[in-house]
């Protein structure tokens, strides 16, 4: 014969809060705000700038920091030195100002 269980109100709510928990922590890893760049531009390198002046001017929505590594990985680069005149790839969100080496501010084609 099978023994019924026995389960406490304490244990249902132990259950019941640790489903809470476990599904709020899935959900904010979920819905992180991470900016979807579907636009790539190449920009020249100008005297006097920096990765980190670069990212810091193209960063949108996340940190300079975060911005700096997305700039790598789509340049391949394994250090931050670089030289005028050389180009780079940018990641841009199609929403976003796009500045050129002019300092010029234009609309990407969604506006």
């Amino acid at each position: 014969m099978i023994k019924p269980i026995r389960i406490s109100i304490q244990d249902i709510s132990i259950i019941i809060l640790s489903f809470i928990l476990i599904s709020l922590m899935l959900v904010s890893v979920n819905g992180s705000s991470e900016p979807k760049y579907e636009l790539l531009i190449e920009i020249e390198v100008r005297e006097g700038q920096t990765l980190w002046s670069i990212a810091s001017s193209y960063a949108d929505g996340v940190s300079t920091q975060s911005y700096l590594s997305l700039l790598k990985s789509h340049n391949n680069l394994e250090h931050d030195l670089i030289y005028p005149g050389q180009k780079l790839l940018v990641p841009q969100q199609a929403s976003t100002k796009v500045v050129t080496n002019e300092g010029d501010y234009l609309l990407s084609s969604k506006y």
